[in-house]
């Protein structure tokens, strides 16, 4: 065998036998009557006392690849932050497989080098230690759920990934057929119409890791594909559903990690945005918005008129902020659609400054009182005609000072569900929208709302968020073929438009369907949590930058005439600027 170890493995109760490692050279100190190379491997690292004679005709340099073999003694000088670091080996041979030019960057883990650089080396990249823990976590959450899953009585079957195209929010990925020209795969969104197939086929319990594509504009928590432990279960209610992602990710933090969760809080989606300010909120720290719209209706001030009225306080901020500090909350606010927001300050036990000298003393002293206002701190209140964008806009404000007053503390975890989503909504033309997928099952106590006011029912939809990260969705699924024929009469879809979409889907629902749900959560924004890193290419092998390209392999990129011709296609080009 090339070796009988890998670096991270000896400590001293192997002092004194004869071992063989190989890995890449990580660093060399020639001391001139010592030489010590460190060697590494994604196991860790050793370190090698090589007699200066023998490394003068070697020469080892950063990254070579070698095997060593020699006997584990005792190191002179213990190295406490390394498990290794207690022994080294003294080298009796060293055999070179390959050398390395000088790279790009160190192989380190604080490094100054560009994220495109590293994506362009990614291979290089990969190789430093924090990079192969992202990796590790990755495949400890494959193993660890399909663990839990498989004793939960789930079974994995892999579905296609070459399907019709049917609409799920984004724009699809389509390969074109080269039997059929003129027509289209595409790549799934989602596995969400074979897995409901699953449940009518009888499966009762299914699970994939399955491989996703949506073509959106990227961000940081976001890549063209990405992966997600997909779910679904027959015979099941919704808190059916919540126990098994609950119960998986517990499961998985414990085992990656070593952290226990607590339990998940259920909280309505309509209480997330009124107190909140968001569908995923961060529950780390309070700063919660207040309506206080009844005190200040009234107060003087001609832009708060006939508005809904809401309000944040910041704590030990008021002397802190300036007027800089305000425009730019003012910036950000603007964002979600708002006129702005306005400042106080609770200062020497009254509140001044921006507005309040538009105010009476008596809405200045109520707002204090009702909201237990305290020295120093920074009131930000922002009102709007229902309410919903004013909270949205303090939202994000929320999230800016929590993060800057140090509240989004790593080592805490707050999970909830998300539920009882709207599951319409009215567009500015009257139309009715859905908010899920059309198969998405409405709330049993809302169903009367279908004839009269669509936009009250709640739907069976939830989401899970941990300190303000979505790690999944999901719903329950429409089983009445009644309700089904009611949702789509709603969306406006002629059956012409249902047979286009839906129609393999929608002839098996036929035959019988079980009450089902089920959920896909997010490997890669799960694996961000577990490596707690907030840039989503961290943690993907060979991630696509914020253009969908891959710097390394430089795709997407043309292709030879011919090959189009073979498929039937041709690139059409934009006559005034000659794009295609």
């Amino acid at each position: 065998m090339l070796r009988t170890n890998t670096c991270g493995e000896l400590t001293e109760k192997d002092v004194g036998r004869k071992v063989a490692l190989c890995g890449f050279v990580d660093t060399v100190r020639d001391l001139g009557a010592l030489v010590f190379v460190d060697l590494r491997d994604r196991f860790g690292i050793t370190q090698l006392n090589i007699d200066p004679s023998y490394f003068k005709s070697l020469q080892l340099r950063p990254e070579w690849v070698v095997r060593a073999s020699g006997e584990v003694v005792l190191r002179s000088d213990p190295n406490d932050k390394i498990a290794t670091g207690k022994i080294e080996i003294r080298v009796e041979e060293i055999l070179v497989y390959s050398k390395a030019e000088t790279t790009p960057f160190p192989i380190k883990d604080e490094i100054t080098a560009s994220e495109d650089t590293r994506l362009q080396y990614r291979y290089l990249d990969l190789r430093r230690p924090k990079m192969q823990r992202y990796l590790t976590v990755r495949s400890e959450i494959s193993r660890y759920t399909r663990e839990f899953l498989a004793d939960e009585g789930f079974l994995e079957v892999d579905t296609p990934t070459l399907i019709k195209s049917t609409p799920e929010g984004a724009r699809d990925y389509l390969v074109p057929s080269r039997i059929s020209k003129g027509s289209f795969y595409a790549l799934p969104q989602s596995p969400q119409l074979y897995k409901q197939l699953l449940m009518v086929a009888g499966v009762d319990r299914y699970f994939q890791l399955a491989h996703c594509y949506r073509d959106e504009d990227q961000r940081a928590d976001r890549q063209p594909e990405f992966m997600q432990i997909d779910c679904e279960m027959s015979f099941v209610e919704r808190e059916d559903v919540l126990d098994v992602i609950e119960r998986l990710l517990k499961h998985l933090f414990l085992k990656i990690k070593g952290v226990v969760l607590p339990d998940f809080i259920r909280m309505p989606y309509a209480e997330a945005i009124s107190r909140y300010g968001s569908d995923k909120p961060d529950l780390r720290f309070g700063m919660l918005i207040e309506d206080v719209t009844d005190v200040l209706s009234g107060c003087g001030f001609k832009a708060f008129e006939g508005k809904s009225i809401k309000a944040i306080v910041v704590p030990k901020m008021a002397a802190a902020t300036s007027r800089k500090a305000m425009d730019a909350d003012n910036v950000l606010a603007k964002k979600f659609r708002v006129f702005g927001v306005s400042h106080l300050k609770f200062l020497e036990g009254a509140l001044g400054g921006g507005i309040a000298k538009n105010m009476s003393a008596e809405s200045l002293a109520a707002l204090s009182s009702r909201l237990s206002l305290k020295e120093d701190d920074l009131l930000i209140l922002c009102a709007d005609a229902k309410g919903e964008r004013a909270c949205t806009a303090l939202g994000a404000l929320r999230l800016f000072y929590g993060d800057r007053l140090g509240l989004t503390r790593k080592d805490v975890y707050k999970p909830l569900f998300v539920i009882d989503w709207p599951l319409f909504e009215r567009t500015e033309d009257g139309r009715i929208e859905s908010l899920s997928n059309p198969f998405t099952r409405p709330i049993d106590e809302d169903l009367p709302f279908l004839d009269s006011d669509p936009t009250r029912i709640r739907s069976t939809s939830y989401d899970t968020v941990l300190n303000g990260v979505e790690l999944s969705s999901g719903a329950l699924r429409i089983h009445d073929s009644a309700v089904q024929e009611k949702v789509f009469a709603l969306l406006g879809l002629s059956k012409e438009d249902i047979e286009n979409r839906f129609g393999f889907l929608v002839k098996a629902l036929r035959y019988g369907v079980p009450p089902e749900g089920g959920f896909g959560i997010g490997v890669e924004r799960l694996a961000m949590e577990l490596c707690e890193t907030d840039n989503v290419r961290d943690v993907v092998a060979f991630p696509k930058n914020l253009r969908a390209v891959e710097p390394m392999s430089e795709c997407p990129s043309p292709v030879p005439q011919e090959d189009l011709d073979v498929l039937g296609i041709e690139i059409k080009k934009n006559d005034q600027e000659g794009n295609r």
